[in-house]
């Protein structure tokens, strides 16, 4: 109980240094992609279909507790994701990610390798991006593919959508996905994307503030409309990206 109220105390603390700080200044007129919870570079939850340039890389880590749902079942976990991501090639990204669940200190089912190919150059001022990937590859019961497209747009804000399928229970599950991301300003991100198909419909939101134009800290919400047919719990996360720290 104690870690869940110092996590929630966390959470409002940067909430209100984000607001603190919005301001129309231009001090950071570009920032590197950060990595979703999942792992590839992306939204709150999903991936987007930019791609880390070549030669750079990023690295983050974000722990949370899992929320009781509205009934009061259940109960508070702590959660840890890590991942790394890397521009290999020109339009390819390379990552992995891991974790652990629960309150044991058991890690997850393994450390897991995401894929990303870019299918377009990105080179105009506004870009309409394409790319393919993969996520949790080599897992029995994680593994996804997707692919997404990401328009930027010139009044700043930046569409996501696209197509993603998992295998529960080795079986096809098709997947669309929507996501924006907004600019409150040049350091201060919001960040919404929804996953949604016949059996499942999990709205997820975030936000990333950027202390220097290649570190940001990170809240996110998992499920925040506390559904069940879901592919995360109820969760709420505070963590950093940081890209070329070395």
């Amino acid at each position: 109980m104690f870690g869940t109220w110092k996590l929630s105390f966390g959470f409002y603390l940067i909430v209100a240094s984000c607001l603190l700080v919005i301001t129309p200044a231009s001090a950071y007129p570009h920032v590197l992609p950060a990595p979703a919870i999942g792992g590839p570079t992306g939204l709150a939850r999903i991936p987007s279909a930019d791609i880390l340039p070549y030669k750079n890389y990023n690295v983050g880590m974000d722990y949370g507790v899992t929320l009781s749902s509205g009934t009061g079942t259940g109960t508070n976990e702590s959660v840890l994701y890590y991942k790394m991501n890397l521009g290999t090639f020109h339009g390819i990204e390379v990552g992995v990610v891991g974790g652990k669940d629960g309150n044991s200190d058991k890690l997850r089912e393994g450390v897991f390798v995401n894929l990303k190919l870019s299918l377009s150059s990105g080179d105009e001022s506004y870009p309409l991006l394409l790319a393919l990937g993969v996520e949790n590859l080599f897992s029995y019961t994680k593994t996804d593919v997707y692919m997404v497209a990401t328009k930027y747009f010139k009044q700043g804000p930046k569409l996501t959508f696209g197509f993603m399928a998992d295998f529960p229970n080795y079986k096809f599950r098709p997947l669309g996905m929507l996501g924006l991301e907004l600019a409150i300003a040049d350091n201060l991100f919001l960040l919404g994307d929804l996953m949604a198909g016949e059996t499942l419909f999990q709205v997820n939101a975030g936000c990333r503030f950027y202390i220097t134009p290649i570190f940001s800290v990170n809240l996110t919400g998992l499920n925040v409309l506390d559904g069940t047919q879901v592919k995360d719990q109820r969760t709420a996360l505070l963590g950093f990206s940081w890209a070329n720290p070395f």
